[in-house]
């Protein structure tokens, strides 16, 4: 070694020890607890990714891998400890930090396994419905020993609160605050430098593959602060009616004719795929041989959705907005955002302004994902969602067979007496799944589902389209490698029709979809289908281009100051009616102990509400309520509801006195 390395290492020390002599006896103690926060923080990101990895040899492919990228998310956990500094209780605050970790970690391992969506920040808004479907995931013993661990964890941290150290000295604020304050900014500034060099995306296209890329923490703290649909750099009036004057010019004008204006309808079926893209498929008998037809007579093709597992409300979103879900933020739900509160224009509304009569059917909860709230801002007049069928049948996991919706389509189409636009949402191929045979068999009974509805629709002999399509694949741990098609967002499309439409085999994006149905049939109107299909023509066509016009259109209608409309949406939220076939109250009394109501159309889901607060009910029959006469008077008001398992009413029974009808 030289000397001049020497006397420059040596003062490189003496600095550090003229440094450290300096600082306040607080000071390095609270640097200290940086540093052991810091390590605190590594563990944990280690051991989330271990969960999410599954496996020791993948994650140690990720650290070998992206070590840098690792970095940057310890640092991201690190930075919810930082409220340590700020209170004596810093090991009781840094338990709840690590508790808090913890479970975030184990959920995103628990969905991972569940429906290979990772957790996301949306998920959040969704935890009342997880509580209502825990028994269909998880069996008694696996609730009762999370319960357990749960209390558990709650009496430790009691433990902890009474008996762990306290900070003896009070907390200096101005000392505090510089250590928290240089921390954030070195993780603020650690954060940006990866975004920007491009170390992390800040747009996933691939959720689950961004999970795997870029860790957990940075992908979940990604879907908490990003949301919605940024701002263009381009947006501006000029631009819009550049777009307008291109692509949204609409080439001819659809005149209707009763006689050959056929109905739509669109039928998205829960976890719906062909089995034999696995290339591992263990079973030889064909569970979809209707499909397969239909597929190989009409037009069809794949179909791209966003999601994978789970999220059918995001490949509905896009089928029925004609929008992309990618210019979102990560794992976001519109239907839990944007859509809570902004009306927005879709197939529903398009079809409206032609004359048609829009309708949407679920056999499950209405108030999943909230559809009976979102539904009226997408233009639909009425929903029938679980709560307002008979006749329902269970498949062994308690998911409703799709049978029940054929009636419920053909109530619809008896509804009017004009042509009808139908959405209509399955749920009978809902995981969790016992085995793959036994989804086979699921799909197996769906394709027979298929096969009754197209039948009745022949017979019925009424001009007729019927798009049917997988909203996303089941929730198996496969891999891109394993299919066919080298894709887990592909599944497949179907338009059947007895209008002889050309037989167009071509593969599309979910949000795609009803631009090329309403195409075939002749009709340029909307925004977002004369978009799609102004571009969908082009053999020519730049992608990069089409992206960028696309999400220009969809800040302006969602975010922006919709000039596409000229400032002034044309489209106004529906009064959502529920259920086709009215819910009706004709008589209450009160016989021998019991409150006895009679009716029409009642059925599981028809509670006696006194005052609105709901009895335990007895379904006698279509026609007839009992409930225990606990609350019962004669000033009381007597109402039936329809109620779900989320306990949320959806609509009260019309009152019937006599020849008057009296709606609630």
């Amino acid at each position: 070694m030289k000397i001049e390395d020497v006397s420059f290492e040596r003062s490189m020390v003496d600095l550090g020890e003229v440094w450290e002599r300096s600082l306040p006896a607080k000071m390095k103690h609270l640097w200290k607890i940086l540093g052991k926060l810091m390590v605190t923080a590594l563990l944990i990101n280690l051991l989330i990714e271990l969960v999410s990895r599954k496996s020791l040899s993948s994650l140690a492919g990720y650290l070998l891998g992206n070590p840098l990228v690792f970095l940057v998310n310890t640092l991201l956990v690190l930075a919810p400890f930082l409220w340590v500094f700020f209170v004596r209780r810093k090991f009781f605050a840094a338990s709840v930090t690590i508790f808090l970790w913890g479970l975030a970690g184990i959920t995103n391992g628990v969905l991972l396994v569940f429906r290979t969506t990772p957790f996301t920040a949306t998920d959040l808004k969704m935890i009342p419905y997880a509580a209502a479907l825990l028994t269909t995931y998880l069996t008694w013993f696996q609730i009762v020993l999370g319960v357990i661990a749960f209390v558990l964890a709650l009496l430790v941290c009691v433990v902890m609160w009474r008996k762990a150290p306290i900070d003896l000295q009070p907390v200096n604020l101005t000392q505090s605050a510089c250590v928290a304050a240089v921390s954030l900014a070195v993780i603020w500034g650690c954060l940006n430098l990866a975004m920007m060099s491009g170390l992390v995306a800040v747009r996933f296209g691939n959720i689950g593959q961004a999970y795997q890329a870029y860790g957990f923490p940075y992908c979940f703290a990604n879907s908490l602060f990003n949301t919605g649909i940024a701002r263009p750099d381009t947006y501006d009036r000029e631009v819009v009616a550049e777009l307008e004057a291109e692509a949204l010019k609409p080439e001819k004008l659809y005149s209707l004719e009763n006689n050959k204006t056929p109905n739509i309808i669109m039928v998205q079926l829960e976890s719906f795929f062909d089995p034999t893209l696995w290339q591992k498929n263990p079973v030889d008998k064909d569970p979809i041989p209707f499909f397969r037809y239909l597929v190989r007579d009409y037009p069809s093709g794949y179909l791209s959705v966003p999601s994978v597992g789970a999220g059918t409300a995001n490949t509905e979103f896009e089928c029925i907005t004609g929008m992309n879900l990618d210019f979102f933020g990560p794992g976001e739900y519109p239907y839990k955002t944007v859509l809570q509160k902004t009306v927005c224009e879709s197939m529903a509304f398009t079809m409206r302004g032609l004359g048609y009569r829009a309708h949407a059917i679920h056999n499950n909860e209405g108030t999943f994902y909230d559809r009976h709230k979102v539904f009226a801002q997408l233009g639909f007049e009425t929903f029938t969602p679980i709560e307002y069928m008979n006749r329902i049948e269970k498949n062994p996991t308690g998911w409703c067979r799709d049978e029940v919706l054929i009636d419920e389509i053909f109530k619809a189409l008896d509804s009017s007496v004009g042509q009808d636009f139908i959405y209509t949402i399955s749920v009978q191929g809902h995981g969790k799944y016992p085995s793959f045979e036994y989804y086979c068999e699921q799909i197996h009974d769906m394709d027979r589902f298929l096969k009754k509805l197209v039948y009745r629709l022949a017979r019925r002999r009424e001009p007729t389209v019927l798009v049917i399509y997988g909203d996303h694949l089941p929730g198996f741990e496969w891999t891109p490698e394993e299919m066919k098609n080298r894709s887990l967002y592909q599944t497949q499309y179907v338009i059947w029709n007895n209008l002889d439409l050309p037989d167009v085999k071509r593969d599309l994006e979910a949000y795609q979809l009803t631009s090329q149905v309403l195409n075939l049939l002749n009709i340029h109107e909307g925004t977002m289908p004369r978009f799609h299909q102004h571009y969908l023509k082009r053999s020519t066509m730049e992608q990069e281009e089409y992206l960028e016009a696309m999400e220009l259109l969809e800040y302006d209608i969602l975010y922006g100051k919709q000039e596409v409309y000229d400032g002034d949406s044309p489209f106004e939220a529906t009064k959502l009616e529920m259920g086709i076939a009215p819910i009706l109250q004709k008589e209450t009394s009160h016989q021998s102990g019991r409150i006895v109501v009679y009716g029409e159309n009642f059925n599981s889901y028809s509670v006696i509400c006194v005052d609105d607060k709901p009895l335990e009910t007895v379904l006698v029959g279509q026609d007839c309520l009992t409930a225990d006469d606990e609350l019962w008077g004669e000033d009381k008001k007597i109402t039936v509801q329809q109620i779900g398992r989320d306990k949320v009413s959806l609509g009260i029974a019309r009152q019937v006195y006599g020849e008057e009808t009296k709606k609630p």
